[in-house]
């Protein structure tokens, strides 16, 4: 709904602020895009978009492209129709600008109406384009290019010029070089001192593009400009060696900086953009940023970051909206550029800074190639032009999850190279069932004999336990973990009937407790002084977290060259939440709200929220992390703990016994038939590319939304290591901490990982060393 006219008159009194559940600043990609998410999620209450600009959310890319070549100036395309902010019943404040922020009264005063009352703030203001600062800079001729306006003011001045100077040799100077040279103008492009095409990062690629431009018609040069020159229009461009450019039109592309001055006195902290956290959230209460204007630490190259590009601003929309409604997600984005000259599209993924060691893929001349960046053999970031959608899709896995590429080196610079072989991790999945984690002990022991080493350890529950050990002692898992669980195990009766003494260790585990893990709360119930009525729990877990404090380092898990990924659900709002070790600094309440299982444990609190075991809702976390870590090139191990196949149950013991089975057995909701649609939709794609003129079809190949929908993730290996519950196994197994019990579960699970290790010959395909550390940047 579009209230652009409905505002009092600037400069009248002051009006009652009005509430809004959800005030996005800023007429751009990310807001539109975080409108759209929040609905989506489930929002409920009011929506309002404060836009500076007269005309609703566009697509800004074109700008510099096709609307600047078009022979009529055209209305730049909007990111949703008219009717879709109706249908979201988004609120429209078109050509209206947010003066202040008072964020102690969470209130945003507008140059027009009433202030508005916000619950949450999402603060996508973009940037303004920088103005050169140098006498003649406000000569008519000379433009900057930002806006709709701006362009169609280029537009409109391209058509009465013969030639123009182009300042500045970043992504936006490269851009309108080639639209204006495209359109018949005599263009010269000004690069700093420090290089033409320095964006690239790449020598190989600079000559490239430097002789594309060349061949078209435009001139390069170096320099800096030192004043614009001209009677009562620019004339020229005069250079600090005392050269001369003439032309008749300027477009200065030097940078831009965030928007932030109507938050000053705001109390929310700023520099250079709005600071935030890695969930886009400001240190003010209620207060996110996206797009231009976030000042973000990214938790991939653990420093802070701002990215000026609309890729980001959708992803970073997209995320802010969730978080708004409480979501906590990290945002681990690799950040990715892309750019348009002449018939040629490529990309910039990552940040090459501090790269080592360079990797070249095919040739300039054929129109496809590539350069890897690494440090320490990890990939950092990806220069491409021409290559094939799922390579682009491969090399942001890699850099997103830090892989060391190791000895998939080999061949590197021989041109045998291809990002497509290397795994980019070895995964391993890690279910919770109690007692029966000591089956997890045996395989792991079974994969470091194999030299089998996780990159990924994602568990739930007792999974959680042995995960975070794993991670702990990423050199001597097994050896750790056979001393943990030797520490867990209970003196238990000898008896020679088989069942009756698995029966009787249960039932000692029941009553009395498993000293190292749990207590029961009756044993001390008389002292505590807390009636039965008012437990929310039968156990005290208070021992359980002694003894990881014994067997975890917590404070090292950020650096551990194996990733720890645990989950829990909230208790207060059923939400599967998942913790990460490269993003959270996890520590032992994670681990034990992760096995918090109700009614048993008690629920574990991480700041002001409460969490029960996550294995009520799914006991196995692969899809978690396909969410978090994607599948390409992932070789993944999964340890089943509880078959998912058994025969009809005969017996009551057998239908408790089978009923855990079913809801703990690992399983993944995604269907094949949903895999038919997407492969469907990927079809009718190339259809629609097929008609396209050739060119043009391969340019769109390289956009980034292309290769986020296109390119195919490579097949992901799956092993899977089953345990086999012997025929009189009861439904309590997972109560049976008994030594002799726990002893032959490691066994159980070392047999195990060695035959399916032999299976899946995965013992010839050794994981990638552990040599990476996060935090180098």
């Amino acid at each position: 709904m579009d209230h652009a006219g409905l505002h009092p008159e600037e400069g009248s009194t002051a009006i009652e602020a009005r509430d809004c559940d959800f005030v996005l600043i800023g007429g751009g990609l990310a807001s539109a895009t975080a409108a759209e998410t929040l609905r989506a999620e489930g929002a409920t209450g009011t929506i309002a978009m404060v836009c500076a600009e007269p005309i609703a959310p566009y697509h800004r890319p074109a700008l510099s492209k096709r609307l600047l070549l078009s022979a009529e100036a055209r209305p730049p395309q909007p990111v949703l129709r008219p009717e879709v902010y109706e249908r979201l019943e988004v609120e429209l404040l078109l050509g209206t600008r947010a003066v202040h922020v008072d964020a102690a009264a969470r209130q945003v005063r507008l140059d027009r109406g009433p202030p508005l009352r916000y619950g949450r703030l999402l603060v996508a203001t973009g940037a303004h384009a920088v103005r050169l600062a140098v006498p003649g800079a406000d000569l008519p001729g000379v433009y900057c290019l930002r806006h709709a306006g701006d362009a169609a003011a280029i537009h409109a001045a391209a058509a009465r010029a013969r030639r123009v100077v182009v300042i500045g040799a970043s992504f936006i100077g490269m851009e309108v070089s080639a639209t204006l040279c495209q359109k018949g103008l005599d263009v010269t492009m000004l690069a700093p001192r420090r290089g033409r095409f320095d964006v690239l990062r790449a020598p190989g690629l600079v000559r490239y593009f430097a002789s594309l431009y060349e061949r078209h018609g435009v001139r390069l040069a170096i320099g800096e400009a030192t004043a614009l020159s001209g009677r009562t229009r620019v004339e020229g461009v005069v250079l600090g060696d005392g050269r001369v450019l003439g032309c008749d039109l300027v477009i200065v592309g030097i940078g831009v900086r965030p928007d932030v001055a109507f938050l000053a006195g705001s109390g929310i902290p700023c520099e250079d953009g709005v600071l935030v956290d890695d969930r886009l959230q400001s240190g003010t209460q209620g207060v996110f940023a996206a797009g231009d204007v976030a000042n973000f630490f990214d938790p991939v190259f653990q420093k802070r970051r701002r990215i000026e590009h609309w890729d980001n601003a959708v992803r970073q929309g997209r995320l802010a909206a969730k978080n708004m409604l409480g979501r906590n997600l990290p945002y681990d984005e690799v950040s990715t550029f892309y750019c348009e000259v002449f018939d040629r599209g490529f990309q910039f993924l990552g940040a090459a800074e501090g790269a080592t060691e360079r990797i070249e893929m095919g040739a300039l001349d054929s129109g496809a190639w590539a350069t890897l960046f690494l440090r320490d053999h990890i990939p950092r970031a990806l220069v491409t032009t021409g290559r094939p959608a799922a390579e682009t899709r491969a090399a942001r896995g890699l850099i997103r999850y830090r892989t060391h590429i190791g000895r998939s080196r080999e061949g590197a610079h021989s041109g045998s190279f291809s990002l497509l072989r290397v795994p980019s991790q070895t995964v391993l999945i890690l279910q919770g069932g109690g007692a029966l984690g000591a089956f997890e002990c045996g395989v792991v022991k079974a994969l470091e004999e194999a030299q089998l080493r996780a990159n990924v350890v994602a568990g739930v529950s007792i999974g959680a336990f042995n995960g975070a050990i794993m991670a702990s002692h990423p050199k001597g898992a097994a050896r750790a973990l056979e001393a943990f669980w030797s520490e867990v195990a209970m003196s238990t009766p000898s008896v020679s009937h088989e069942p009756m003494r698995r029966w009787l260790a249960s039932l000692q585990a029941m009553w009395w407790g498993v000293p190292a893990l749990f207590r029961p709360r009756w044993l001390s119930a008389a002292w505590d002084g807390q009636p039965a009525m008012a437990w929310t729990s039968f156990y005290d877990f208070s021992p359980a977290r002694s003894l990881l404090e014994k067997y975890v380092d917590f404070g090292g898990l950020r650096t551990s060259p194996v990733r720890l990924l645990v989950n829990a659900v909230e208790v207060e709002t059923a939400e599967l939440r998942l913790f990460d070790s490269y993003v959270d600094d996890i520590g032992v309440d994670h681990i034990l709200a992760s096995g918090s299982l109700p009614p048993g444990l008690p629920w574990t609190r991480i700041g002001e929220r409460h969490y029960w075991d996550g294995g009520i809702v799914s006991n196995s976390p692969l899809e978690q992390v396909v969410e978090r870590c994607g599948v390409a090139g992932k070789r993944v191990v999964v340890v089943d703990l509880f078959s998912s196949q058994r025969e009809l149950p005969k017996t009551m013991a057998d239908v408790w016994s089978r009923r855990d089975e079913i809801i703990y057995a690992e399983r993944i909701r995604r269907t094949g038939s949903e895999d038919a649609v997407l492969g469907e939709f990927r079809k009718l794609v190339e259809e629609c590319l097929s008609q396209m003129e050739p060119m043009a079809a391969d340019q769109l190949r390289q956009r980034p939304r292309y290769v986020d929908l296109m390119g195919d993730d490579p097949h992901v290996d799956i092993t899977r290591i089953v345990r086999e519950a012997s025929p009189d196994e009861t439904a309590s197994r997972d109560f049976d901490f008994s030594s002799t019990t726990l002893r032959l579960h490691r066994l159980e699970g070392y047999r195990a990982g060695l035959l399916a290790l032999q299976r899946a010959d995965l013992a010839r395909n050794l994981a990638s060393p552990l040599s990476w550390r996060p935090g180098l940047t």
